[in-house]
């Protein structure tokens, strides 16, 4: 029979491993929390990076078809897939160009409003928010190749070694 005093030490004993048990779950669940928000963060400058890239191609060139065409050479460079056109891209490209292609000209529309030429209405480009249109390209790219798009973005960097001269 243990003894009153065993008995004690035993329940807090238990008490330690249920606290150690619950401070266990608490910080697992702040990482994956705090995961998720670096993953966001990242995430949301990599696509500053490169819807600002296109939109600011797309202003300095007043022509849709150069600016379009650049604007997606810029951001498959960036990515590093290409070199100098969208003509090294595979086949496999072909789904993301059509993604892709509308946003550019949206971002081009926005840069250069069309202006009412006589009794011609201007036309509305086919996406009115890229940045929601960009959202839905991230969505589609997900589902689809089972990667965040953005993630294309991470290059693996081997380390350096430090030489002191």
């Amino acid at each position: 029979m243990p003894s009153a005093a065993d008995t004690l030490v035993a329940r807090l004993q238990a008490d330690c491993t249920a606290a150690e048990a619950a401070e266990r779950t608490v910080r697992a669940e702040v990482e994956a929390q705090l995961k998720e928000a670096e993953r966001a963060r990242a995430f949301a400058w990599r696509r500053l990076s490169a819807l600002g890239d296109m939109a600011r191609i797309a202003a300095l060139e007043p022509d849709r078809e150069v600016a379009v065409e650049r604007q997606l050479v810029a951001l498959f460079r960036d990515i590093g897939w290409i070199d100098t056109g969208l003509d090294e891209l595979g086949e496999g490209a072909r789904p993301l160009l059509d993604w892709l292609r509308p946003i550019a000209e949206a971002l081009h529309a926005a840069a250069h409003p069309a202006q009412a030429d006589g009794d011609v209405e201007p036309t509305e480009p086919a996406i009115a928010d890229p940045i929601a249109a960009f959202r839905a390209f991230e969505a589609w790219y997900e589902a689809d190749r089972g990667q965040p798009f953005l993630q294309v973005f991470e290059r693996y960097m081997p380390p350096t070694p430090v030489v002191e001269f």
